[in-house]
């Protein structure tokens, strides 16, 4: 989620700001938008042109965040970057201010014979900067830092918003890597490809419409940040929750082989190769299935043995989380954003653990939607054991 008090709140403390979204008695909602340039400076607040709209969120999409917004008058399609906003007002705290990412606009849609012309348009996250076809072959040298390649394509394609995580500073790729020319190979898939393999996750875009890179972390060993509850005085989630479940193609067993060690020797277990067996966690293990073990191989790009279990471990969350998904609604609550680890109490939820990967947020303080998944750490609460092999 986005830090509670993070600017331009951090006037507030933690426990105003929290009762605001989940206390506070009639409160008033306002949308804003700003036009910006692609250093996020502000070049004008168009907020009297903006006749509503609403912000969108999927985690496991290939640009995570959208908007459509509808605005009186026309702007530079194709180039114009906006970030909406949310102002949230008490009879205590007024226009408390919630930044919902920067879009690129295209493709508006003209209201005729309205006057003033109202024009329905589409935003897309700020991440499609990266989204554009590499358009020839590309390669990255033997011995490359992951993070210096990275951030070269970046600044390339002229991003200097950016936040890295330098923790894997120094893992440098062990062989060339070449993309060949292909209409599907994007920026955005060689980021990724380079930061999955040394389990990093995807490349996002934050609140402020800055792009961010940082290891991946498994739900399991990440703190709550958000707790709903059904308590009448703090409750702001709806009563009405549906549950989907599929498990009938979940993997319970995973053999991930590194596929770029092509000078080396041949993998083998511990060395090339991780193998992961759920044996009895849960309703999709080897023992819930009455011994019924459905395999997964997965190949992977990685630097190292030890890149290679951190990106297992990524692909084991995920789908271990697959089986349940959950939807609903609540109201307003502007915090949310990547990947949220929240809490849910409710002596009737079966889950208390949960992950958010999608959400929409009406603009107007209408009801927010969501969709989570099971954060499950009854299964997986922390890094991949080295010894757990099959």
């Amino acid at each position: 989620m986005q830090p509670v008090t993070a600017p331009p709140r951090d006037a507030l403390t933690e426990a105003q700001v929290t009762a605001l979204i989940r206390d506070a008695p009639g409160i008033e909602i306002a949308g804003g938008c700003e036009l910006l340039d692609m250093s996020l400076t502000v070049l004008d607040d168009i907020s009297d042109v903006l006749e509503g709209g609403s912000v969108t969120r999927q985690s496991y999409a290939d640009l995570h965040g959208s908007a459509q917004l509808v605005l009186e008058g026309a702007l530079d399609w194709g180039r114009a970057l906006v970030r909406p906003y949310m102002l949230v007002s008490s009879p205590t705290l007024r226009n408390v201010r919630f930044n919902l990412g920067a879009y690129f606009t295209s493709s508006p849609r003209n209201t005729l014979g309205a006057d003033p012309a109202l024009y329905a348009v589409t935003g897309y996250d700020v991440l499609d900067v990266l989204n554009a076809p590499v358009g020839e072959a590309y390669a990255v040298d033997k011995g490359t830092g992951y993070l210096t390649a990275v951030e070269t394509i970046l600044q390339d394609q002229g991003v200097t918003q950016y936040v890295i995580d330098q923790m894997s500073a120094g893992s440098v790729l062990p062989s060339a890597r070449v993309w060949p020319m292909d209409e599907r190979t994007t920026w955005l898939t060689v980021v990724n490809g380079l930061l999955g393999s040394i389990g990093y996750q995807g490349i996002w875009s934050d609140w402020d419409g800055r792009l961010r890179v940082q290891p991946y972390q498994s739900p399991g060993q990440r703190g709550s940040e958000w707790t709903y509850d059904v308590d009448p005085a703090t409750a702001i989630i709806s009563p009405e929750r549906s549950v989907e479940q599929d498990l009938y193609r979940a993997p319970n067993r995973w053999v991930f082989y590194r596929s770029n060690n092509v000078d080396g020797p041949a993998p083998v277990n511990g060395d090339g190769v991780f193998t992961y067996v759920n044996q009895s966690a849960g309703p999709t293990s080897v023992d819930a299935r009455g011994g019924r073990v459905i395999t997964k191989p997965v190949p992977l790009d990685v630097g190292g043995q030890r890149e290679l279990v951190s990106a297992a471990q990524k692909v084991i969350d995920a789908d271990l989380r697959n089986p349940a998904k959950v939807t609903l609604t609540t109201s307003p609550n502007p915090l949310h954003w990547h990947f949220d680890r929240i809490t849910l109490t409710d002596p009737a939820w079966p889950w208390p653990d949960m992950l958010a990967t999608a959400w929409t947020l009406p603009l107007d303080g209408g009801e927010m939607s969501h969709e989570w998944s099971q954060a499950r750490p009854d299964v997986w609460t922390g890094p991949i054991p080295r010894d757990v092999t099959a």
